[in-house]
């Protein structure tokens, strides 16, 4: 059942409204339990629906990063006019949701796309398969693409995995301390790191840190230089995408207590020299915009930034400084913890899944052979827009 966004609730809560609209069918024996799939905008995640929400994320310590609060749903919602959230319900209670995007017509990927760093059915449903089935059914999409579904789901879905992936953190929930003496016993760079700061405080200026900025200018900052970042390193610019761009600003402004955008910066004197955009909840911060002015590269502003967060974070009690997947060389500087994630597709014709599958082993052995940063430089040259399609 779509319902339209225009549909208002009066004397009703959210749930009783979805569910009586709809009436679900008896159950014909006691070993058949009626099952019905809801479509709804983020709008109408609300009330009582954000209670059963909330609940459901109780049933997997995954499901506590930032990217399964229903305020980063509503922030893609926002930026963009495609998001919907499939509700799955089992005698008149909700047993799992699943929000998506439509990247193409018929094929559904994560709400925010490549920028959701973790995803999957949010529940404890006792079929996922079974699960996407309704739920592909009911939204009108042949396809499920993700690239980083967390347990449960990940065996369960194994079927349809082309990959493991692993993601990386920092386990803080032992306190600042302890976690300071781990990373210097490990970590050659942040033993340095020590004597380059102060370099850098007597050749530019005194260090000053924020860990939440609240200047929209900041963020501006930050945003230019990723995108001139992403040109030197002939990467394709995921924010000259305008929702990407517009769902960090939209996420600025989100402050709830128990999750909320977070800018972080860095100023030696009156030079910004580092700056980092993510998202906190109550015990998690998702490390996931970092960049540093390239002009003060030779005294490694990311790696102190990277120990001025940690730092305060752990005094605010957060427990877990995650930093996603991916094999970015600060990630292993700093991590002292690691969990799989799996890349891959849904899809039930068998034929389109073997074909998908074949594309991504192909793309997987491209980026591996020896030339390819000349390939780069030249592919971006002739088509800089390359790899947009993951942004649509």
């Amino acid at each position: 059942m779509s319902l339209n966004s225009s549909q208002t609730v009066h004397h009703r809560d959210a749930l009783e409204s979805i569910i009586s609209d709809r009436p679900l069918k008896v159950p014909q024996s006691l070993d058949s339990i009626a099952s019905e799939v809801y479509v709804m905008s983020a709008d109408q995640l609300c009330g009582e629906l954000v209670q059963q929400w909330q609940s459901l994320r109780q049933c997997h310590e995954h499901f506590s990063s930032p990217y399964f609060d229903p305020n980063f749903i509503k922030a893609v919602s926002k930026v963009r006019d495609d998001v919907r959230i499939a509700m799955v319900v089992e005698n008149r209670k909700p047993v799992c949701f699943l929000p998506i995007q439509e990247n193409s017509k018929g094929r559904a990927v994560p709400a925010g796309g490549r920028l959701n760093d973790y995803h999957g059915l949010l529940g404890k449903p006792a079929d996922s398969v079974a699960h996407f089935k309704k739920i592909m059914k009911a939204v009108g999409v042949k396809s499920y693409a993700f690239h980083a579904l967390v347990p449960p789901e990940a065996e369960r879905l194994q079927p349809y995995s082309f990959r493991e992936l692993r993601t990386h953190h920092l386990d803080l929930s032992d306190g600042w301390e302890a976690y300071r003496k781990w990373v210097r016993r490990h970590s050659s760079t942040v033993k340095r790191q020590g004597q380059k700061t102060r370099n850098l405080e007597k050749e530019v200026g005194p260090i000053r840190f924020e860990f939440d900025c609240s200047e929209s200018e900041v963020l501006e900052q930050l945003i230019a230089l990723k995108r001139a970042k992403y040109q030197r390193s002939k990467t394709f610019d995921i924010l000259s995408v305008e929702w990407a761009a517009n769902l960090l600003r939209e996420l600025h402004n989100v402050k709830h207590p128990n999750f909320q955008g977070i800018l972080q910066a860095m100023w030696a004197g009156d030079e910004l020299i580092c700056v980092h955009f993510g998202m906190m909840t109550d015990e998690i911060l998702h490390y996931w915009f970092p960049i540093f002015d390239h002009h003060y590269s030779r005294y490694s502003p990311g790696t102190e930034m990277m120990l001025q967060v940690a730092e305060e974070a752990c005094r605010r009690g957060i427990k877990k400084l995650d930093l996603g997947y991916g094999d970015d060389a600060y990630k292993f500087k700093f991590c002292n913890g690691n969990e799989a994630v799996i890349n891959g597709q849904v899809n039930f014709n068998s034929l389109e899944l073997m074909i998908a599958k074949k594309r991504y082993e192909l793309r997987t052995k491209l980026k591996e052979i020896p030339m390819k940063p000349l390939a780069k430089t030249v592919l971006r040259s002739v088509f800089p827009g390359f790899g947009n399609w993951n942004f649509k």
